[in-house]
């Protein structure tokens, strides 16, 4: 009974952890930086738990052997689908996230392993929130520091945002004020189509 108990406890956290794939697929995710984070290790953990405790069952030994050839597959293709799974489980490649107010924060981060900095700025509605714009890095630090991407240098490229402050937000746009490298300048973020909704 203790056993079933546990197994149930596991579907529901797999279920859970599910959704938020999903989610993520559709440009949302719950709530917060760190919620997608905490779902991803608590399910890790707990499926390292399951298989320790339930090793005899025969289910259990196809399951983990499912999950490994998963791990070794994705590792396959350049390793590509390997660090999307990294990043999902870890602030690897994540640099900076700031909270502009109630509902909106931003991201400065790595979308993939061969991938340039981005910006990425999520819109929180209850538990919920969704990717409405993203932009490249660079062209943030082109606005700020008025300056061609020729006559940015690797080293100013890693410079990160001093400071970030919301200034409006219409049906198009997202209007931002950076600082960086101690220049400031207002950056207008455009919105996915039919993604800014009330």
């Amino acid at each position: 009974m203790k056993n079933k108990n546990i197994i149930i406890a596991y579907l529901v956290l797999t279920l859970i952890f599910l959704s938020e794939i999903v989610l993520n697929f559709n440009k949302y995710s719950y709530a917060g930086y760190y919620t997608d984070k905490i779902i991803g290790w608590l399910w890790l953990a707990m499926t390292v738990f399951i298989i320790i405790r339930l090793w005899k069952k025969k289910a259990i030994k196809a399951y983990f052997g499912l999950l490994i050839a998963g791990i070794i597959l994705s590792i396959l293709p350049m390793m590509i689908p390997f660090f999307a799974i990294l990043g999902y489980f870890s602030t690897f490649d994540n640099y900076q996230r700031i909270q502009l107010n109630n509902d909106y924060r931003i991201e400065r981060y790595r979308p993939g392993a061969l991938s340039k900095p981005h910006i990425a700025i999520y819109r929180q509605k209850g538990i919920l929130e969704k990717n409405i714009s993203k932009v490249p890095y660079i062209d943030v630090l082109e606005r700020v520091l008025q300056r061609s991407s020729i006559d940015i240098s690797s080293d100013e490229r890693q410079e990160g945002i001093q400071e970030a402050r919301f200034v409006n937000a219409n049906k198009d746009s997202i209007g931002v004020e950076y600082q960086i490298m101690n220049k400031k300048q207002i950056f207008y973020h455009r919105i996915y189509e039919n993604q800014f909704e009330d």
